[in-house]
This record gives C-alpha cells, structure tokens and sequence, in this order.
C-alpha cells in the first residue's frame, strides 16, 4: 500500500515549483525587453513579449541578433530604429540622407547609438549644442560656460540621457535651479526615458550591448556607474541605485517645445 506524502509537503513541493516558474517567466521577460529597449529603441508590445518562438533560455546576446535580423529584413523596423537613435543622440529627427547612409550597415539602435556618440565627442562644438538644446528644451535656458564645463568633464552623453539628468537635477535643486553640479543621476521614473527594472545579473548581462564596462563586482551591483544600462551610460547613478535598461521616450523631440 503506496503511502501519500504529507499535505505540507505537497503544498510546499507545488509552491516550489510555482515560484521557479515565475522566476523563469521574470527572466524571459527582462531579457527580451532589454532586446528591444537596446536592438530597437523601444519597448516591446504585449504580442512580442509573449512571442511563443523565442527559446525560453535565449541569452540577451541571441534576442539582439533577432532584432538584427528583425531590421535586415524590414524596411520600416530599421527606418524606425535610424530615427530614434538621432532623436535620443541629437534631439531631432533624421534627414533622408542620414536615413539612407545610417541604413547601409543595418545596425541596431545601440550600434547606431555609439557611432553618434563618437561622432560628438570628434565634434565638441556639435556636443556643445546638443547640450545646449538639453538645457532649452528643459530648463529654459542656455547652458552656461561652468555647466559646459562640467559636462565634458563627463563621458559624451546622448541627449536623451543629459535630459534626464537634468530633469533629476532640478528636482533635487528646486527652486534654485543655479548651476548644474553634483553627481550625473538619472530615475527609472524619468518622464522622458521608456524604462525597465532588471535584476543585478540581467543588468550585467546587458551592459555589453551598448558597450558598457563589464559588472566586475557583483557583490555590489549599484556601485556608481554601474547600475543604468543604456547607450552613454557608463558615468550614471541611478536614483535608489536601482539597475535598469532605457531609451528615450517620444516626448523628447525639440518641436514639441517650438525648437528648430
């Protein structure tokens, strides 16, 4: 005669066993947003994140190439994606010949990202207006010479990322609003950053995708600078120390202030 286990056991065994599944969906779910968030710019649909095709163990790295190919194959994905890297590096929209010299190599959002970063610290009087138009957009004002100063005693930074670090800034500095100083914070409740909270270990697995130094300690996975993970993000705290992906929000465009 077979003997029945315990109620408690049981309970505990199905508890268990509930819990490793909704660890498993979490981590699912953080790595094919951070695919999307640091492949295309944006954060995925209701539809993608349930997408029944991806393997459940697919690495960061392997959701990147699907979002490659995801560009190589459609012409309004990648135009899409050309878009909102000059929207998050520059503050404004692309040209159609910036579309169509960004679309020869078929880079994702964070490839396209790096190379306008590149392009900003080779050209600093271009970075000085990108800055500038930061501060217009949403201070108000031009940046003064001690806030260029401080910026490029900072690693280059999209404008998407100097926004939010500025929105942290005054709220932290108001109703002063003097010169901007202190450390370069940025919220996962930025109004003007799409946002996604990660565990320690997915934040260190993504840092490589916009090409961020390695999590070397992951005893301490907030130390400074080592807790954002976006394009130009190497140099940010983020508020709580919480680590998360982002990408600029739509919001961001200057013509919605009535800038050129």
């Amino acid at each position: 005669m077979k003997k029945s286990l315990p109620l408690f056991l049981v309970t505990a065994a199905i508890l268990l066993a509930a819990g490793n599944g909704r660890a498993q969906s979490d981590v699912r779910t953080e790595r094919i947003t951070a695919s999307y968030l640091l492949g295309l710019g944006r954060a995925p649909s209701a539809g993608e994140l349930k997408d029944s095709s991806v393997p459940a163990d697919s690495s960061i790295a392997n959701l990147i190439e699907r979002r490659r190919q995801e560009i190589q194959s459609d012409t309004a994905t990648q135009r899409a994606a050309i878009a909102k890297a000059c929207e998050d590096a520059f503050g404004r929209e692309p040209g159609e010949n910036e579309i169509r010299a960004w679309s020869e190599g078929k880079h994702t959002y964070s490839e396209l990202m790096a190379l306008h970063l590149e392009w900003l610290a080779e050209h600093p009087a271009e970075y000085e207006q990108v800055i500038n138009h930061a501060y217009q957009f949403l201070i108000h004002r031009d940046v003064y010479s001690l806030e260029l100063e401080y910026w490029k005693s900072h690693d280059t930074m999209p404008y998407d990322l100097l926004v939010a670090c500025l929105e942290s800034w005054a709220r932290r500095n108001q109703p002063g609003l003097m010169v901007t100083s202190g450390t370069t914070e940025v919220s996962i409740n930025s109004n003007y950053l799409t946002t996604a909270k990660v565990s320690p270990a997915i934040a260190a697995e993504a840092r490589a995708v916009p090409g961020l130094p390695p999590m070397d300690d992951m005893a301490n996975p907030t130390a400074f600078g080592r807790n954002v993970v976006a394009p130009g993000a190497s140099g940010l705290v983020s508020s709580g120390h919480i680590c998360f992906v982002a990408a600029g929000r739509t919001n961001l465009l200057p013509a919605q202030s009535g800038q050129p």
